[in-house]
């Protein structure tokens, strides 16, 4: 499933400035729930609905699946292997899967508002943009054309346009973190410890897959989870949201 990463980003550049071992850390961010919020996901979901049914000629029991921090392909997988369809097969449909949601996101951008940053996260990025002890990317479920297109839609893709892992890399999230490193230690050109990247997500998928691979990870109740329930699952650090741009760089810098 691996492909070539998208590595303009301007972040990569900077590497040499602020560079002693530990730093800069690869700070890989969660989309949605971390980042964004959908505005109309009822009318996300139906439209969804209607693609999967156009593309495979069902939706199966979409309708029971949670969608919280699996991957695209696995959140289809299991809606549509009651009806036969293998993980391969859900594959295979990727093109038409990311062509499919692009029409949905364009035709709900087209009457209105489809998504809303996070409270704070904008004041985030734009102090992580100059903070040469950090570079920002994505580890999201999204399909990677899928993860621009939101992103582009709420203002904030330019943050991101360097190597990360999505959805369509590998059905389980926990695998992710490994191939964000492994194209982040070839741009680098070193072998960068799992320590230097830095998880922040809103779910209990985003604590799991950076305890599979050794990453830190900086968890977020912006979601639907509550500081509760992620604070039981031990991660490095927790915050009710990313509100406070200099907690939050504080905690980046020291977990």
């Amino acid at each position: 499933m691996d492909k070539q990463p998208d590595t303009s980003g301007a972040n990569l550049g900077r590497l040499p400035a602020y560079h002693n071992g530990r730093f800069p850390r690869i700070l890989l961010f969660d989309v949605d729930g971390t980042l964004i919020n959908a505005v109309r996901r009822r009318e996300y979901r139906g439209l969804v609905r209607g693609k999967l049914e156009q593309i495979f000629g069902t939706c199966g029991r979409l309708d029971q699946v949670d969608f919280a921090g699996k991957t695209d392909l696995a959140i289809y997988h299991e809606a549509l292997e009651c009806e036969g369809f293998t993980i391969e097969m859900v594959i295979k449909k990727v093109p038409d899967l990311e062509a499919g949601m692009a029409e949905v996101l364009a035709s709900m951008a087209a009457s209105g508002a489809v998504f809303e940053l996070c409270t704070g996260v904008r004041e985030l990025l734009n102090a992580l943009a100059i903070d040469n002890r950090f570079i920002t990317s994505l580890l999201t479920g999204n399909l990677a054309k899928l993860a621009e297109a939101k992103l582009r839609l709420a203002g904030i893709w330019e943050y991101f346009r360097c190597c990360g892992a999505f959805g369509d890399d590998h059905p389980e999230r926990d695998h992710l973190p490994a191939i964000a490193a492994a194209r982040f230690s070839q741009q680098l050109g070193e072998e960068l410890r799992p320590d230097r990247f830095v998880i922040i997500g809103d779910t209990p998928r985003d604590i799991s897959c950076a305890r599979h691979f050794g990453a830190r990870v900086l968890a977020v109740a912006s979601g639907r989870h509550s500081v509760e329930d992620l604070q039981s699952l031990g991660p490095d650090a927790i915050l009710p949201g990313l509100t406070d741009t200099g907690k939050v760089i504080e905690l980046l810098e020291s977990i």
